[in-house]
């Protein structure tokens, strides 16, 4: 029977782990031995869904060796500025083992997408890896809700999450399902600032559309294909990321246009919300191109206080006349 390593004890980690250890043997991996002590204590994540059990199959450790080696495929689920360093400290333990990460966002300063980040850092360029995405909370997984996500990889290591609650559909595009999950969350963030201001159910609409238009045009450049984006792993991410109770994306643009100061609302969320760091460094990655990424910009100079979420809107709307596509 295949064996899982889980990396990363978030709510996201600790919820695919429950999920495949009711079929496989998990071990679930946490730098900070604290909270494996308590996760063993109490059977259960306290820090994250606290609610729920873990399964018997599901083993916990603060060793990355015993992880890695007692596993026959990695799932990485650490936030994506953790992401070079555990890839390189997983090829140094085993550079054999296949990875799938569910991260999303842009790693600081080099503004690389995961997949460009794991090209970049692999000991083994024939190594077997992928990524896991879709419209999916931790809080409905663990509740055995249904859930359906993407997975760009073999459908072997989809295995050990297609049962259940839970299903999978597979793809071959890496680039497109990393880059759907990634910017989807900027897209949030303008959908929680136009639900935040009032505007209504036509306008979350309109900027989702757009939204969706915005992140294929950009994933085209990577060679991402257009279907993609129209699957679980783009509009489905996106929808969802728009409109859920959950999205901590949306809910920093809901409180910007309640006035709050980002810097307020970061530090009382909690959690990370991945959007904010991923349109700095797009805008970025896009500044000397001719990618036309007209919400994106908006929400960058919301969040550098340049203009109002009020002003943001304006521009938008006030854009020139043009075709849809």
């Amino acid at each position: 029977m295949m064996k899982v390593a889980v990396i990363g004890a978030g709510a996201w980690g600790t919820a695919l782990a429950i999920q495949a250890a009711k079929a496989y043997p998990v071990k679930l991996w946490a730098r900070d031995s604290g909270h494996i002590s308590g996760m063993k204590k109490a059977r259960s994540n306290p820090k994250y869904l606290g609610d729920f059990t873990f399964p018997d199959h599901l083993e916990l450790t603060a060793s990355l060796d015993e992880a890695v080696l007692t596993s026959d495929v990695i799932i990485s689920s650490v936030p994506t500025s953790a992401f070079a360093e555990i890839i390189q400290n997983i090829q140094s333990i085993d550079p054999a083992k296949p990875i799938i990460w569910t991260n999303k966002g842009l790693e600081t300063n080099s503004s690389l997408f995961p997949h460009e980040i794991i090209h970049d850092h692999l000991i083994n360029k024939d190594l077997a890896y992928g990524v896991l995405s879709g419209p999916s909370f931790a809080a409905e997984l663990v509740r055995d809700l249904p859930t359906a996500v993407t997975l760009a990889i073999s459908n072997s290591v989809a295995k050990i999450f297609h049962h259940g609650s839970m299903r999978v559909y597979l793809s071959d595009d890496i680039a497109g399902v990393t880059v759907g999950g990634s910017l989807k969350n900027i897209i949030a963030i303008a959908s929680g600032i136009s639900d935040g201001m009032g505007f209504g159910n036509n306008a979350r609409a309109a900027l989702i559309t757009r939204g969706i238009a915005e992140i294929t045009r950009f994933g085209k450049t990577l060679n991402a294909s257009e279907e993609t984006f129209i699957g679980l792993a783009g509009i489905g991410d996106l929808l969802l990321t728009c409109t859920g109770q959950y999205s901590r994306n949306r809910e920093v643009g809901i409180r910007l246009a309640e006035g709050k100061s980002l810097d307020s609302i970061l530090s009382s969320l909690g959690h990370v919300a991945e959007g904010v760091n991923a349109c700095f460094e797009l805008v970025k990655r896009i500044k000397d191109t001719n990618i036309d990424m007209p919400i994106t910009c908006e929400v960058y100079r919301v969040l550098t206080n340049e203009i109002s979420a009020k002003d943001a809107v304006k521009n938008l709307l006030s854009r020139s006349l043009t075709t849809e596509n």
